[in-house]
């Protein structure tokens, strides 16, 4: 919850995105409070390792309008990493 603790964030999800060098990386789909903006990289990469390891902090962005969830309110962790992969 490291990153939705950040005054902007309303929801957000965390996939990993393939990686060349290491395989895969920290990726977040993030969608901002009403009334704010996405946060960039930098400041969420801050804020985050504040509360966690510098390499468990996201190192891809993507911020959206909506989380994508189920009925019964489950991360939809395919859409997640479908958004992260199709900004690349």
């Amino acid at each position: 919850m490291a990153i939705k603790g950040h005054p902007a964030v309303m929801d957000v999800l965390v996939a990993g995105v393939d990686d060349e060098l290491y395989g895969q990386r920290v990726g977040a789909v993030v969608q901002p409070r009403e009334g704010h903006a996405v946060p960039d990289l930098d400041e969420l990469i801050e804020h985050v390792t504040t509360r966690v390891a510098r390499y468990k902090a996201p190192r891809v962005l993507v911020g959206v309008d909506t989380i994508v969830r189920s009925p019964a309110d489950k991360a939809d962790y395919r859409w997640a990493k479908a958004t992260l992969e199709s900004t690349e």
